[in-house]
């Protein structure tokens, strides 16, 4: 039985967060031979990292209002483009520090308007049922990519050099954009593949569109979104400090050998892979079993963050390598699957609005990502390298993170928003004299 055409998109998007992602880590599997070979220390690659998310932060709530007004294809098209170039050019910034700098701030750029696209086109594809589903699958391929990021890079890094790691995750950008310029089309109606059955399924589960959907700056005033920003900003703060930094900490903290980070790293990033499907299956299954939406959406995942936290610290206080590895993994694993219901609430405040929400989402998070990488490498570099530190700090700001999700952030549909009449008004019965 072939899959639906939804599915397939979906897996589409898979693909493409997963070039998405090795785009932007290979340059922290290349870390520990970029320092040797450039005379640069962890404090400069720490502003090396958060030169990228700087970028990252910029254009994701305008991918969100591009992607919501004028269709998602073309915006998640050019930001594929602009990335790849910009992964290519990466070595190049080796001639200079501000070079470098301006390049992965290019490459963070192109890439912050793509989740953003992701969340707006799936609210056009994707039935309210499997909406949280459809969001976790699209974005599993951040761990693919970083998963398959460790062993290929490494590989890449011994045998070649390390300029070789941005050529090739440049090469598969491109690729990938043939396929999607190909197939992908912005609504299922449009699709030349889409039976009747399937798009009568699918609009029978889309959430009916507001007739007068809140604008952009009355969204920036609703609380639920402004909690809800807060709350993924505590979160991603230490996700992002592990994603860039758990190279170096697994070579230079625990003592692990280039060759075995790149096979050993794959564990606790795999995990998050499992994690984020898991998260999506968990909060469907709960909204369909009749918990409320806020269970489904909000608490349910605020839980999986309060269960991570002590694994998180047990991973920084530990004497042992395997072991803190181990609590890495189920931090992982329990933390991404809290992303279930961040990346659906978008969807319960405003159907209309689902790329700007989760734009402003992203984007807080993301400019809290900045102050993750920096200030690990701070950390690490003031204190002798104390790789401890860094961690216990996420772990604090995760916890956070649980109180306000789970006690502020509130599912409803947002104020001024009126549902479209769903039949034409009955005329007005003439009077007779």
């Amino acid at each position: 039985m072939a899959w639906p055409v939804r599915q397939k998109l979906v897996g589409l998007l898979a693909v493409g967060s997963a070039i998405n992602y090795a785009d932007r880590v290979n340059i922290s599997v290349a870390a520990p031979t970029m320092m040797v070979a450039l005379g640069w220390d962890e404090a400069r690659f720490g502003v090396i990292f958060s030169a990228f998310l700087l970028g990252y932060g910029i254009l994701q709530i305008p991918g969100g209002i591009f992607a919501d007004r004028w269709g998602a294809k073309s915006v998640i098209a050019w930001a594929c483009v602009g990335f790849s170039l910009f992964t290519a050019l990466t070595p190049l910034g080796g001639l200079a520090f501000g070079l470098m700098l301006a390049i992965r701030f290019c490459v963070g750029l192109f890439e912050s308007v793509t989740f953003p696209a992701y969340a707006s086109l799936n609210s056009r594809w994707i039935p309210r049922a499997e909406f949280s589903r459809a969001q976790t699958r699209s974005l599993s391929g951040v761990y693919i990519g970083q998963t398959l990021s460790y062993p290929i890079t490494t590989w890449l890094v011994v045998t070649f050099s390390w300029h070789a790691a941005f050529y090739f995750n440049a090469a598969l950008g491109v690729l990938w954009l043939i396929v999607w310029l190909w197939y992908a089309t912005n609504t299922p109606a449009e699709h030349p593949k889409m039976t009747a059955e399937e798009l009568h399924h699918i609009e029978a589960g889309l959430t009916p569109r507001s007739a007068t959907p809140p604008s952009f700056l009355s969204i920036l005033k609703q609380p639920p979104v402004l909690f809800l920003s807060l709350a993924y900003l505590c979160l991603v703060y230490g996700l992002w400090m592990i994603v860039f930094w758990m190279p170096t900490y697994m070579v230079k903290g625990r003592g692990f050998s280039m060759q075995s980070m790149g096979w050993i790293g794959m564990i606790p990033t795999f995990a998050s892979f499992a994690g984020l499907i898991c998260g999506g299956i968990l909060s469907d299954t709960l909204l369909r079993s009749g918990f409320s939406s806020r269970f489904a959406r909000a608490q349910g995942p605020a839980l999986c963050i309060a269960a991570a936290v002590p694994f998180l610290i047990a991973a920084a206080l530990v004497p042992w390598a395997g072991v803190s590895i181990a609590c890495l993994t189920l931090y992982l694993f329990l933390a991404n699957a809290a992303g279930g219901g961040f990346w659906s609430i978008p969807r319960e405040l405003s159907p209309n609005q689902v790329g700007v929400i989760s734009g402003v989402m992203n984007c807080a998070g993301n400019f809290a990502g900045i102050l993750g990488p920096l200030s690990a490498g701070f950390l690490v570099s003031s204190s002798d390298g104390n790789w401890a530190l860094p961690l216990l700090a996420a772990s604090g700001v995760a916890l956070l993170a649980f109180l306000v999700l789970y006690f502020l952030v509130i599912p409803d549909p947002l104020e001024e928003e009126t549902p479209m009449p769903q039949t034409m008004p009955q005329p007005v019965p003439s009077s007779t004299h």
